[in-house]
């Protein structure tokens, strides 16, 4: 039976640790929070409370594991010097980065993996750091690079209620959460090292998307404001589908709602 440690147990890591515990993985999942510990040990999983701001007593234990999923937000406090202290001990562990393809700059053009980034022109400064510490330190990785995670009861019209929607005009990129957890069982299931995009195919405008969500949820925008001085960031992400034989089940931002 292999081990996978899921450093990130929200949203996205809850629904990986689920999937991968009733395909036989013993799961060891963290949390920050002492009140979430009890919910994870309700999954069958093995929970810690792992917090990158403090010393964890715990590690050892939670880094014996064949597969290690980070999940936590490139956001977090600490996240590289929490990277820098546990890396010696995973050498032959198989790491899964999810990444984020804010990682490319906002720039009017389509981004697939092939882009060569850099320092200076990478989007967000601090997914860029991380991405290529992991792959200075991690012989095994995968790269995960998600476009806006969506799906269930997240969508992009709920952030809107009441408010105004600027750059209207803009396309999106989104993908399923379903979307992810299939492809990080692809990734677990071939032992692929390699960075991919995940996004599906379709990019409708903010307008488009966020009009019909909200008229299907109930959701009220007060109006949709388009200006003339804006980017469209595409982001290919048919990489993993060529190279994985893997298919996205939400291909359209628009079919979210049909789950």
């Amino acid at each position: 039976m292999k081990t996978v440690s899921i450093l990130g147990c929200g949203w996205l890591g809850l629904e990986v640790g689920k999937t991968l515990y009733k395909k036989g993985f013993n799961v060891q999942a963290s949390t920050t929070t002492n009140k979430k510990i009890q919910k994870l040990k309700k999954e069958g999983f093995t929970s810690f409370l792992i917090d990158t701001k403090k010393e964890n007593n715990d590690l050892r234990d939670f880094l014996n594991c064949d597969i290690l999923l980070i999940c936590i937000p490139s956001r977090v406090d600490n996240f590289l010097e929490f990277l820098d202290k546990i890396y010696q001990d995973l050498k032959k562990t198989h790491i899964i980065l999810i990444s984020s393809t804010s990682i490319y700059p906002n720039e009017n053009k389509d981004f697939d993996e092939d882009y060569h980034i850099n320092k200076t022109n990478c989007g967000k400064k601090n997914v860029y750091e991380i991405e290529e510490f992991c792959k200075e330190n991690f012989s095994k990785l995968t790269i995960l690079r998600c476009a806006g995670l969506m799906g269930y009861d997240r969508f992009a019209a709920k952030y809107f209620h009441n408010k105004v929607v600027k750059d209207s005009n803009k396309k999106v990129n989104f993908v399923h959460k379903d979307d992810v957890v299939c492809a990080i069982e692809q990734v677990i299931k071939t032992s692929t090292f390699d960075t991919f995009n995940l996004c599906s195919k379709q990019h409708p405008t903010k307008k488009q998307l966020y009009s019909f969500q909200a008229k299907n949820k109930n959701i009220k925008i007060l109006n949709f404001e388009n200006t003339e001085n804006y980017n469209n960031r595409i982001i290919i992400g048919n990489k993993i589908t060529n190279k994985l034989n893997f298919s996205y089940k939400f291909d359209n931002p628009f079919t979210y709602f049909l789950v």
